[in-house]
């Protein structure tokens, strides 16, 4: 299984791909690992040979596993050999082959070379995983055309001739095609057309047929389809699963025992089961094919005409027409080329607010850096993609040149100009795209690296160990007694299907099927129920600010203009009238405000700067964005494409359409102003649009928005160019962080106040947004081309959006309840350092009394980084840790101790000294300060103490995001984020817990999704997951002592050949053990979270005390009331009916009848002891159907014991009594009660820790090197002053890395 180090992430965090492996290297001893230089093989599979020819390793990033194929081909003779052997074993053979599959595959499969393999034998970890079969596709073509392999400086020419077929295998609905130049086979998800690489999408004329089919043979169908199994095949599948193998040769046990009414409830109870899985799987099955399986019909071009096809007759590389589309989903990933969308991609990224697309430029590198294998694309890339399964909210058509071919070149730009269309390039199909992602991931969820899965196991198997014990000493004492040896084989067998219960695996899921369905009944969905019990132990829970922690929207304070006559900002100016009020035209003719930058205005500015689109008349997009634009009151317009431009004069209107591939110009225009008309504009007069005025609202007019470059958050802006109606420039208007605008304009133009008004707001919790522009005499058409460097420089500043961002009513509760719970709480925000420290403070996140700390490069982070080579702490003199409230105190950049800048300020001296011996402060740390000690300074002391001193993380970027995470992890936390939008895809991914606040049911971007639009979830998760796991102990600890008591009682009985009764055994493992384990895992949980984290370790010594200490308890009872009955003086000793056959003892008898009453009670409280209530479960009475079933069955056991009747004691085949012995046994129960219920709450726990000192000083005694292993680890930990094997004992060897750190810190975790 892949871990965060396996190589292949190391390789994909190095840098580029390696080369890959030529032909002659398959002489090679070693391995080499293999990628294209020119096509490489993307990160998501990455591919090595490792023996070549003959076997090949890749890791599945997705999946993250690394897997093993090797080419093989069936034996003949080995097959009949194999065959014979199943038919000899009666089938045991072929049942332990179909677990393990070893002895077929070594038996029936030959290995091969990978050229000539008939299967591919994929293997995981060394375990088998699977064996597919080689098809051989039909490929009208070479390999050149298919996959462009380069992968040797000096290729075979005979690689590169027509094959006539491509050699294919599926794997978990990855397709795999076989490159003879590399001798291996290569996911089809890495395919790339070769022109894409040059940037150069699809011809006008679209796909030929031959590359049409070509492609298909590669690809398959455009469809997301998921074969049904039948029913007659789940049924196989399912009875030959070991846990109703392990039932059924059981039943034959227990029928040569002659308990043939216990056989065949179990066997009813099974083929029940088994119905009900195969339902469920088959419904479930259903519902995700209908989900997944999606074809319509779709206009494709191809040889230069339009024409309509099923979608699922799509390739990568076809062009479709958008427009008149008869699809609401997406059947395929593409790539936007005219046109312009809105979509809604909640599906996919959790992402509530519609996007827009915008089309290809034509100096786009999207084509060319695009990772045709990655689900997860960066934002500059997936603005112009569309994918699979996202809604069309909205479409708008261009001019375009698909499909237009006339006989010269001026013809095919008149009928472009004609022809309005939104097109479209197919990029990825079937399970190739996103949704192929989310589909895939549902079928085959990730598997849970949790301990308590391991441990279970573990204990499965030292149960089965106590069985064999059983079984040796049972077997000497019946051949002792004389018992033939049939019947002890039979009596042995039936001890171990006591001691390893069949129904074990069920109870112990049945918890978390519980949670997982109240989650569900909450708008919680999760994609694999297991995540569910991984949730009990987070131990961070990092948050993303804007939509998570605050609500979506924003509300506009208001502008501070910068004044550029007097340097300094003009006071707030809250209402769009008092901002118009100052715009006048100068004498020049051209434009002012109170900016006094000519032809720029702030207004301008507020109802340009985005990307807004119309939907339903209603302008949809980013929320500050909306604000904006009510904040201005300006109304915009779209057209929608169908008329045809008229021509006018390029420099006085923008109603001539540029020949690229975009629509028409997006229309604002001033309150009370008339529809923009793109064939009457020129006719209007000045009266008519309400330019008469040289000052105020009079002289505003349309603006058209020619190119918007949409907000990047690596950018942290978004900018615009315009032209007002009648203006004589092009406007160019800029918005984003301060700090960063602040760099792109010129010096001059920043007022002299510039960093007291901004601190002035963030410090406040203001979010604080500032704009610049410049203007250009360039013809718009020109402007229109120019890239966005080209555009984002040498600005005016023109001053602050001051937005006010309200919490949502529930945030500051739930954190304050996390706090309490001691869970570690992150903001990670892309959002200003000094909003995001108020919003922390304010909501609670950071406590109050904590002090924050702030970070700060200079600009001697790249001199001092060259010095890393020599010194590794040079690098951190360039990072200042500056107090948020500037109180004269800042942070050792080596240390992150406080200390006062100015020793003669008295009151910053006390504070740094108070902080430095309370350790009461947290760090904010900036997105470019985490870039750069990440790259410099990974290998200090100080990068893991930032990481656990910072509370804030601001302006961070998505990758930053998901590289936090795992540095959380990597120091042993198990991390939880929870965010809402396709930013936060990464981090989601990368937690061990990822919620996305999404109104889908389920999300490719997180194993969680809620509809709760608030972090509330983050709580009801977190309980759940407490629950689910304190319940799957309790039921686990159940079962075991049931298995303990009966496999006693068994042992007892058999000293003298009895055993229980059909009877008896019926009623105690139908008509108690199953009631009261599925009742015990119905308890819901607890009301609040506690700061103690509930054990994820079977193998604890608090489980361990637990266990052990209720079991010599019922243990030593049982024997004790062994003892008991034998010395009654009206005891009957049961002997063999037959004195010659020892065989034929009566199961009835007085010593059976005592042992089977007692144990009755036994079973009975064994669950009340470990049907564990708060603090990770409601009281045990709150749970009403278990207190119901409890009071049922203790009432039925006294009345069988106090009161039998004839017709029960002839059921379970026990004997009258004294009266006074049957009040012994209740007395005896009831004292056996109340020491288990004692023990388990007074003395057990007390007991732990000395019987796991015990354990280690048993290891120690027996290796020297872990005594000293002991020593280093109780140094490291600070407790070397501790003297004493057994006080050293006490300290976990294994502590994880983040609790040592605490435990080093002043103050430990007291800051949060």
């Amino acid at each position: 299984m892949a871990n965060s180090k396996s190589p292949a992430k190391a390789a994909a965090k190095a840098g580029p791909h390696v080369g890959q492996v030529p032909v002659a290297l398959e002489r090679e001893e070693a391995s080499t690992y293999a990628t294209s230089s020119h096509n490489g093989i993307q990160d998501d599979i990455w591919v090595r040979a490792s023996q070549p020819g003959f076997m090949q390793e890749m890791d599945l990033a997705e999946e993250d596993m690394s897997i093993a194929i090797r080419g093989c081909r069936r034996s003949v003779a080995g097959s009949v050999v194999y065959w014979i052997l199943v038919v000899c074993s009666a089938g045991i053979v072929f049942i332990l082959d179909s677990w393990f599959y070893t002895f077929s595959a070594w038996l029936m499969l030959k290995q091969v070379r990978l050229s000539e393999a008939e299967y591919i034998h994929v293997s995981s970890g060394g375990k088998f995983v699977s064996l597919e079969a080689v098809s051989a596709v039909q490929f009208d073509g070479t390999l050149e055309d298919a996959f462009n392999p380069q992968c040797s400086e000096k290729r075979d020419e005979q690689y590169v001739d027509s094959p006539g077929e491509l050699r294919m295998f599926t794997f978990r609905h990855y397709r795999f095609a076989y490159l003879p130049a590399s001798a291996q086979f290569v996911p089809a998800s890495r395919w790339k057309d070769p022109e894409w690489t040059l940037g150069v999408a699809t011809g006008v004329s679209g796909l030929s047929e031959r590359t049409h089919k070509q492609r298909m043979s590669i690809f398959g169908q455009c469809m997301i389809d998921i074969r049904e199994k039948t029913y007659l095949r789940l049924m196989w599948e399912e009875v030959l699963n070991p846990f109703y193998i392990f039932q059924l040769a059981s039943i034959i046990i227990w029928s040569f025992e002659d308990y043939y009414y216990y056989a065949c409830a179990i066997f009813l109870i099974s083929a029940i089961s088994i119905a009900s899985t195969l339902i469920s799987t088959k419904r479930t099955m259903r519902k995700i094919r209908e989900m997944s399986a999606y074809t319509c019909d779709v206009r494709v071009l191809r040889v230069g005409r339009w024409s309509e096809v099923a979608s699922s007759d799509l390739v990568p590389g076809d062009i479709i027409d958008l427009a008149d589309a008869k699809f609401a989903a997406l059947p395929c990933d593409a790539v936007l080329l005219e046109g312009d969308c809105v979509v809604n991609e909640s599906m996919l990224t959790g992402e509530s607010v519609p996007e827009s697309k915008s089309p290809l430029e034509r100096s786009s590198r999207v084509l060319q850096d695009i990772d045709m294998a990655a689900h997860t694309l960066k934002p500059s890339i997936s603005r112009h993609i569309l994918f699979a399964g996202t809604h069309l909210v909205r479409v708008r058509k261009a001019s375009s040149v698909y499909g237009n071919q006339t006989a010269s070149s001026t013809d095919a730009t008149k009928a472009a100009a004609h022809c309005l269309r939104a097109t479209a390039m197919v990029l990825r199909t079937g399970f190739c795209t996103t949704k192929g992602t989310l589909v895939r991931s549902i079928l085959f969820p990730r598997p849970t690296k949790f301990r308590f899965y391991r441990d279970a196991f573990r204990f499965i198997g030292v149960l089965a160990g106590i069985a064999v014990i059983g079984f040796t000493v049972n077997s000497i004492n019946l051949h002792r007694i004389g018992v033939s040896d049939g019947a002890i084989a039979k009596k042995a067998l039936d001890l171990i299907t006591v001691v390893v219960p069949p129904a074990l695996p069920a109870c112990m899921s049945i918890g978390m099927a519980f949670a997982a369905q109240r989650l569900r009944k909450e708008g919680i969905f999760c994609i694999s129920p297991s995540r569910i019990n991984v949730a009990s132990k987070v131990a961070v829970m990092c948050f993303d600010k804007t939509g998570t922690l605050t609500e979506t929207g924003l509300d506009l304070l208001g502008v501070r203009i910068a004044n550029q006559s007097t340097g300094q900002f003009e006071a707030m100016q809250s209402t769009i009238e008092q901002v118009t009020r100052s715009i006048a035209v100068s004498e020049a003719g051209e434009l002012v405000d109170t900016a006094g930058i000519p032809s720029l205005t702030v207004v301008n500015a507020l109802a340009t700067c985005h990307s807004l689109r119309l939907v339903n008349g209603s302008p949809v997009g980013d929320p500050l964005e909306v604000k904006m634009l009510e904040f201005a009151g300006w109304q915009i317009e779209e057209n929608d494409g169908v008329n045809t431009p008229a021509t006018t004069d390029a420099d006085s209107s923008y109603a001539d359409h540029s020949p690229a591939a975009g629509p028409f110009p997006t229309v604002v225009h001033p309150p009370q102003m008339p529809k923009f008309s793109q064939t009457t504009n020129s006719s209007y007069e000045s009266s008519d649009l309400n330019i008469g005025g040289n000052s105020g609202p009079g002289c505003l007019e349309e603006i058209g928005i020619v190119k918007c470059f949409e907000f990047s958050p690596s950018l942290c802006r978004a900018s615009v160019i315009a032209k007002r109606l009648h203006g004589s420039c092009i406007e160019v208007y800029v918005k984003g962080a301060p700090e960063v605008l602040r760099g792109l304009c010129a010096p001059a133009t920043v007022p002299a106040d510039f960093d007291k008004v901004l601190d002035k707001y963030t410090q406040h919790g203001y979010r604080v947004i500032a704009l610049a522009g410049k203007t250009s005499r360039q013809c718009w058409r020109d402007a229109a081309t120019l890239d966005r460097a080209s555009i984002e420089c040498d600005l005016s500043f023109m001053g602050f959006l001051v937005f006010e961002n309200r919490l949502k009513p529930a945030t500051q509760a739930v954190l304050e309840e996390l706090r309490e719970a001691q869970i570690r709480l992150i903001m990670c925000t892309g959002d200003n350092p000094l909003t995001a420290v108020s919003v922390a403070r304010e909501c609670s996140l950071v406590a109050p009394g904590v002090q924050v700390f702030v970070s700060r490069l200079s600009g001697a982070g790249d001199i001092l980084a060259k010095e890393h080579e020599f010194n590794s702490h040079a690098p951190l003199a360039a990072v200042n840790w500056v107090h948020y409230a500037g109180s004269g105190v800042v942070l050792d950049p080596v240390s992150l101790k406080p200390k006062a800048t100015n020793y003669n300020n008295a009151v910053a001296v006390e504070l740094a000294a108070e902080l430095a011996q309370s350790g009461r402060y947290c760090v904010a740390v900036t997105g470019d300060v985490f870039g750069y000690l990440s790259r410099y300074t990974q290998s200090t002391d100080t990068w893991k103490h930032m990481l656990m001193r910072a509370a804030v993380y601001a302006r961070m970027s998505p990758e930053q995001k998901a590289e936090m995470i795992e540095q959380m992890q990597e120091l042993g936390y198990i991390a939880g984020f929870c965010g809402d939008g396709a930013n936060d895809c990464g981090a989601l991914k990368s937690a061990d817990v990822g919620l996305s606040l999404s109104e889908a049911e389920a999300s490719v971007a997180a194993p969680f999704t809620s509809r709760i639009d608030n972090i509330t979830c983050v709580t009801r998760l977190l309980k759940e997951g407490r629950c689910s796991i304190a319940t799957s102990f309790g039921c686990f600890k159940y079962m075991a002592l049931y298995s303990m008591i009966q496999f006693t009682t068994c042992c007892l009985l058999y000293v003298y050949n009895v055993n229980l009764t059909d009877g008896e055994y019926l009623y105690v493992d139908l008509f108690t053990i199953l009631p009261v384990a599925i009742c015990m895992d119905r308890a819901k949980p607890f009301k609040r979270l506690v700061p103690k984290r509930p054990s994820a370790s079977l193998t604890s010594k608090k489980v361990l005390a637990s266990l052990l200490g209720n079991v010599a308890l019922v243990i030593g009872f049982q024997i004790a009331m062994f003892f008991m009955t034998e010395s009654q003086s009206w005891y009957q000793k049961q002997v063999p009916a037959d004195p010659n056959d020892p065989d034929s003892t009566p199961k009835e008898g007085d010593l059976n009848t005592a042992m089977f009453l007692f144990t009755s009670f036994q079973y009975l409280f064994a669950g009340a002891i470990f049907n564990i209530g708060p603090p990770y479960r409601q009281p045990a009475y709150r749970n009403y159907s278990y207190v119901a079933v409890v009071a049922v069955i203790l009432i039925f056991d006294l009345w069988v014991l106090l009161a039998p009747v004839d017709g029960f004691s002839s059921l379970f085949g026990i004997v009258h009594t004294k009266v006074g012995w049957r009040f012994t046994i209740l007395g005896m129960a009831a004292a056996n009660f109340a020491l288990c219920y004692l023990g388990e709450w007074l003395l057990f726990p007390r007991l732990a820790i000395p019987l796991a000192k015990l354990f280690r000083q048993i290891k120690l005694a027996c290796s020297g090197k872990l005594y000293k292993r002991y020593e280093l680890a109780a140094g490291e930990a600070g407790h070397t002053e501790r003297s004493g094997l057994w006080a050293r004992l006490g300290q976990r060897q294994n502590r994880k890395e983040y609790k040592l750190l605490l435990s080093g810190m002043v103050g430990g975790s007291s800051w949060y």
